[in-house]
């Protein structure tokens, strides 16, 4: 699955694709992509959710890459939230 987010940081909007990369019963994995950069994150989601905890605030760690600011990553994991739970 291949999502497009608006991402808005410091007065600048940034377009980011978001694609699914890996999903089993225990955690999924997706590739965030810009024009130069790309990072793979990993959440428990799956997990939370068999269980039958879908309040619980799902745990988000970088795989692949680096991120220099961790604010904007924040934004960016809340907007592919939002695109998930559609």
């Amino acid at each position: 699955m291949n999502w497009l987010l608006f991402v808005e940081h410091e007065r600048k909007k940034y377009r980011v694709f978001a694609d699914l990369i890996m999903a089993d019963k225990e955690k999924e994995q997706y590739r965030i992509t810009t024009r130069s950069k790309s990072i793979v994150i990993q959440s428990n989601r799956p997990l939370l959710r068999n269980k039958g905890l879908k309040h619980k605030k799902p745990i988000w760690k970088v795989v692949e890459g680096e991120s220099k600011s961790p604010y904007l990553l924040d934004k960016v994991i809340e907007a592919l939230m939002k695109e998930i739970d559609k």
